[in-house]
């Protein structure tokens, strides 16, 4: 996460995401914080909060207009930041670790750095049953360090063991490659190494609009994926697509 995307459209679909699924439960989000780049665009997709020509105002709006109007303060205000995101309330009852993710100098102090900034951030969300984790860009890659730089653009499994706890629900977002195979044998290769890690149930929303997008949910309750097949169901087929139980190569695009 960065604060530069804090408003655009992948929020959107995250936080009206998460206040489907959390009435009644404790949420946890872990950001994942890191600095701002600016070597690319990501971050500009804000247009769906506009009407006119061109523009996706109200094709959006409806879905959820308390969390659209929210978003469209905090754009409108150039104040794009998680404690902007924080202050709006969006989700009752939630804890926020806001604490950016460490990048020491020395490459000997990173694993420890960031096993120590874990430990602060399980204490942080302690007693909540459902936690979302928002990296900058998802899970980790098949060539995974913990010692190089962009490793806390990642969600680490050795991150994903420490945050996991019976009863748990862990919502994990993971923005989709150019992995040989496409976006839905993606989904289901990383379902498969999931379930290798030890995760015996592994569901996954996909989010189409602007940017491809993936809502991993690991070891949900039926509560939590009935509300996920519905929140699907109201945004339609294009914007959101549910996928239960996905096994790579064998889902077929919707």
């Amino acid at each position: 996460m960065q604060n530069r995307y804090v408003g655009d459209i992948g929020d959107f679909v995250k936080f009206g995401l998460l206040r489907a699924l959390s009435p009644e439960y404790k949420l946890g989000v872990v950001w994942y914080l890191v600095p701002d780049e600016a070597h690319n665009g990501d971050g500009r997709h804000i247009g769906y909060l506009e009407d006119g020509k061109r523009r996706d105002g109200k094709r959006w709006r409806w879905l959820d207009p308390d969390l659209f109007d929210s978003l469209h303060r905090i754009v409108n205000d150039g104040e794009r930041s998680v404690v902007a995101l924080e202050r709006e309330n969006l989700v009752p009852n939630c804890q926020f670790v806001s604490e950016p993710l460490p990048l020491p100098k020395r490459f000997s102090e990173r694993h420890d750095a960031r096993v120590k900034w874990l430990k602060r951030a399980k204490k942080k969300i302690a007693g909540c049953k459902l936690v979302f984790l928002d990296p900058d860009n998802g899970l980790q890659p098949e060539r995974f360090s913990p010692t190089r730089g962009k490793a806390i653009k990642s969600v680490s499994f050795e991150d994903l063991a420490s945050f996991n706890e019976e009863g748990r629900t862990l919502i994990v977002y993971h923005h989709q490659t150019h992995r040989e195979g496409g976006h839905i044998a993606e989904i289901g290769y990383n379902a498969d190494r999931l379930r290798t890690n030890g995760f015996g149930q592994v569901d996954a929303l996909r989010s189409i609009p602007y940017s491809p997008r993936v809502f991993v949910l690991l070891n949900a309750t039926d509560t939590i994926r009935t509300r996920a097949e519905e929140f699907a169901k109201k945004w339609g087929n294009d914007r959101i697509t549910w996928r239960k139980n996905p096994t790579e190569g064998l889902i077929p695009d919707l």
